[in-house]
């Protein structure tokens, strides 16, 4: 689970910001933690806020510093990623630290960069959550100290070398170094399970995300069980879930014949006969191309039944913006009682506000172990504190400099009665868009 994320010097944060998923001491909905006796972790985080006040970017910097995990510094974008309202961030580090739970027990983790020049600076993990952080590695530049765990006599002298080998590997994570290493020894299996979960574990999902492979519907009977109940459940006029073939030269005549060279090609070079290319454009269109027993092509488009007694099947494409974007979100559901850390920047797009509320009851009906969904959102009629809790919600605004400043909802001493999406919308949090009236706005200039 995630306990702590923060960031300093990305985009519009300029100074360090945190977002705590530490839960507080009110005792109001109790299922929403998860208990580690000495800590308990919320299993949900809502943030509010203008348009360009931060909130997106928190999730961006939550997968920029994934990828500098998995992928390395020196495979991606590092140009113009500080801090850019004030010249002298350029050559200033931009740092990530991320306090995880794993296996019951606490880690902080982080790392810092000079991005424009590609340059690991500063990087440390440490267990903690004990009467003083234990170290288990820290590196300035280039140069790597190993704390007792990576000293145990079986393994000190190879981590020596490996500690050795980062001198010329500015680039390079030491965490993602020894990850790749595969090390099947008991010792350093934290530092393997700390990247499984920004591998693995870690899910961020945007607007335009397309989430679940939906040509497994159909073949998979418990994603198709999942699809059938919710589609019903959120009242989207879908009562079962079809499939539409056709030939593949009459359903792509319109296309660009580079197009269709390029799949004919992609399917005969592979050697598995059950090879399949799947197409999925921004309109909703979703079809699986397959060559047939006679090597012929064929599509495989989803159908969507919406009456039983009328022998009419809809394509995705034909639906609703709302019921696409739950074609998304649905696979998901099979994430909630997993160990899972779910985040989806502007979660509300396209979806009517009771389905939104409607997905969050479910995600709490759900989860009975300890995965996590943290959003952001506009959409207010979340702000109900008999849905969620005061230190779920959360409020990103921009300060009079353009940098970005994340606060909770438990900072102010409100009453459990009060409702909170009015005194939102009135401005009492701050975190909302403050217009000029239009009498003050210069049409001429």
């Amino acid at each position: 689970m995630l306990k702590r994320f923060s960031v300093e010097n990305f985009l519009s944060y300029q100074k360090e910001n945190s977002l705590d998923l530490t839960a507080g001491r009110t005792e109001f909905h109790s299922s929403h933690i998860h208990d580690f006796k000495k800590t308990k972790l919320l299993k949900s985080a809502i943030i509010y806020g203008a348009n360009a006040s931060g909130k997106s970017n928190l999730i961006r910097a939550m997968e920029y510093a994934k990828d500098v995990i998995i992928e390395n510094l020196k495979n991606i974008d590092t140009q113009k990623k500080y801090f850019r309202l004030d010249k002298n961030n350029v050559d200033k580090p931009t740092q990530f630290e991320f306090e995880l739970e794993i296996n019951s027990k606490f880690y902080s983790y982080g790392f810092s960069a000079i991005l424009h020049n590609k340059k690991i600076v500063e990087e440390w993990l440490y267990e903690i959550g004990k009467s003083s952080p234990e170290l288990i590695f820290e590196r300035e530049l280039n140069q790597i100290k190993l704390g007792r765990l990576l000293n145990n006599k079986a393994i000190k002298d190879r981590f020596k070398i490996y500690a050795d080998d980062m001198k010329n590997q500015s680039h390079q994570l030491f965490l993602s170094e020894i990850a790749d290493k595969d090390l099947d020894n008991e010792k350093v299996q934290i530092l393997n399970e700390i990247y499984n979960w920004f591998d693995k574990k870690l899910i961020i999902l945007y607007p335009n995300t397309k989430y679940g492979n939906l040509s497994s519907i159909g073949s998979d009977d418990n994603l198709s069980k999942i699809f059938r109940k919710h589609l019903k459940v959120f009242d989207t006029g879908i009562v079962d879930i079809s499939s539409i073939e056709e030939d593949f030269e009459q359903t792509f005549k319109e296309f660009p014949k580079e197009i269709k060279i390029d799949i004919e090609k992609d399917l005969a070079e592979e050697q598995d006969k059950n090879k399949k290319v799947i197409l999925r454009g921004s309109n909703g269109l979703f079809a699986t191309i397959y060559k047939d027993k006679n090597d012929e092509l064929k599509i495989q488009k989803l159908g969507l039944v919406h009456s039983k007694e009328i022998d009419d099947i809809f394509e995705l494409q034909d639906e609703s913006d709302g019921t696409k974007r739950l074609f998304d979100l649905i696979p998901l559901i099979t994430k909630f009682n997993d160990d899972y850390t779910i985040v989806i920047d502007e979660f509300d797009r396209s979806l009517h506000p009771m389905l939104t509320k409607a997905f969050f009851e479910l995600f709490y009906k759900e989860n009975s172990k300890k995965s996590q969904l943290i959003v952001t959102s506009h959409e207010s009629t979340l702000l109900d504190l008999e849905l969620v809790r005061r230190d779920e919600i959360w409020f990103a605004e921009k300060d009079k400099n353009g940098a970005s400043k994340l606060f909770s909802l438990n900072q102010f001493k409100e009453r459990y009665d009060k409702k909170i999406e009015k005194a939102y919308l009135l401005g009492r949090y701050g975190a909302i868009p403050v217009f000029k009236t239009f009498d003050e706005i210069d049409m001429e200039s």
